[in-house]
């Protein structure tokens, strides 16, 4: 039993953590083309003996057997985790909010924290080249990229984090959090939390392998040096650019049929990572702050953005306190929570009931434990086109039969609508 069982099952969601825990230098991350990103590799897998069945990379994985009531009291407030408050709002700096993916938050959180000398430093991810972006230390926002959808490695965090001294503010995506979390539990990595002013995670729905960006870019004719996800006011603005060409789409008011599929194509959630349709934890139950869309009914109007905040901790209160002059909040409800990401976003449903459906001939099962209930247990019925775009599409992605993955899309979108002509009879004459 070793990382090998995550990667052997596509699981992998590129941490990095059982890189620093392996106590013989036995891992290295690699960016793997046919999956299309960043995952651990055993370098010798006999000198994986040696560890005796302790398994120290697996107790620090997220996608493995993690224990979230005991981690973060996952089990309270219905499965949504502890919570001091729920906050809305928005940056006062016009070109700040309208800049950022949605409110502004983060971006005003670390200037307030730089400016007033409480952090040395921000742990948060920078653009390297093309569509590699890494964790790196940075003491200037201007350098804080908008949402990254795809892939990254997370690996070179823990040792900026260990290179660096003072205090820092870690921003990340739940699994990070969680994996940097597990480190700390380890006696290897407990003087890591000295180093950790505050962690803040993002709402995460789901991230992508590299291959929806590139049919993306082959379905739209560009030769893709880098993409854009988010940007330009509260509705996805994609662009995609080289050296010389620039493109910008309207991902949410697709012009055609044709727009339609492949814009579902860049960001279906059933073509997310495997390790990313397992989660349970969307919502970051170990953060100190969740950050994320306030998509709720009484924002319909806003096409800028807002955020939803959710404070977990004493900290987090803290950091909410300091903020009061560069940001306006309004009081949140934790019902909004799920209004805003929905249980079958951001909620964790799809994760809890997939524990138990064989996506890959190695059966595996890793199991997310965040409550001790079952009738809390969302279930997940799995639908004919949901296994089709699972089983058969990512593959057709991940071979680059770009074509072929459309065509089954527009198979799918068909029958969709024979089922909706065929069904809407017998809704009239119920109604009748």
């Amino acid at each position: 039993m070793s990382v090998k069982i995550i990667t052997a099952n596509d699981l992998c969601v590129s941490c990095g953590a059982c890189f620093h825990i392996c106590p013989f230098e036995n891992i290295e991350m690699w960016l793997n083309d046919r999956h299309g990103k960043w995952e651990a590799r055993i370098l010798d897998v006999q000198r994986c003996n040696k560890c005796r069945r302790k398994s120290p990379c697996l107790s620090v994985c997220p996608s493995y057997n993690v224990d979230y009531i005991t981690l973060a009291q996952s089990h309270m407030n219905h499965l949504l985790g502890r919570i001091s408050n729920v906050y809305n709002g928005y940056s006062c700096n016009e070109d700040t909010r309208f800049s950022a993916s949605s409110g502004g938050f983060i971006r005003e959180l670390c200037k307030t924290l730089l400016d007033s000398g409480k952090v040395d430093g921000i742990m948060t991810i920078t653009h390297d080249y093309g569509l590699e972006y890494s964790p790196k230390m940075i003491d200037d926002i201007h350098l804080m990229p908008t949402s990254i959808y795809h892939n990254i490695n997370f690996q070179n965090a823990v040792t900026s984090l260990k290179e660096n001294k003072g205090k820092f503010l870690i921003i990340g995506l739940p699994c990070q959090i969680t994996s940097i979390e597990l480190l700390m539990q380890t006696k290897k990595y407990v003087r890591l939390r000295s180093k950790i002013y505050a962690t803040v995670s993002l709402m995460c729905g789901y991230t992508f392998d590299r291959h929806n960006a590139f049919a993306f870019a082959f379905y739209n004719r560009i030769h893709l040096d880098q993409i854009t996800y988010r940007g330009q006011g509260r509705y996805r603005k994609t662009i995609l650019t080289n050296a010389s060409k620039k493109l910008l789409f309207d991902i949410r008011n697709p012009k055609n049929l044709r727009e339609k599929l492949n814009n579902t194509i860049l960001i279906d959630r059933f073509l997310a990572q495997l390790g990313c349709i397992y989660c349970v934890d969307h919502i970051c139950y170990v953060a100190d702050i969740v950050v994320g869309d306030a998509w709720q009914k009484r924002y319909a109007e806003d096409d800028v953005g807002t955020n939803l905040v959710i404070s977990r901790t004493k900290k987090g209160e803290k950091l909410i306190s300091l903020m009061c002059k560069n940001f306006k909040f309004e009081r949140g409800y934790i019902q909004e929570i799920i209004e805003s990401q929905s249980p079958g976003y951001a909620i964790g449903s799809i994760g809890e009931g997939i524990r138990k459906v064989r996506l890959k001939d190695q059966y595996f099962t890793p199991t997310r434990l965040r409550t001790n209930q079952v009738k809390d247990v969302q279930k997940y019925k799995f639908k004919f086109d949901d296994m089709i775009k699972i089983k058969i599409v990512k593959r057709l992605l991940g071979s680059n039969r770009f074509y072929l993955a459309r065509f089954l899309y527009v198979l799918l979108y068909i029958q969709q609508l024979i089922r909706k002509l065929l069904l809407e009879p017998s809704i009239k004459g119920k109604l009748k």
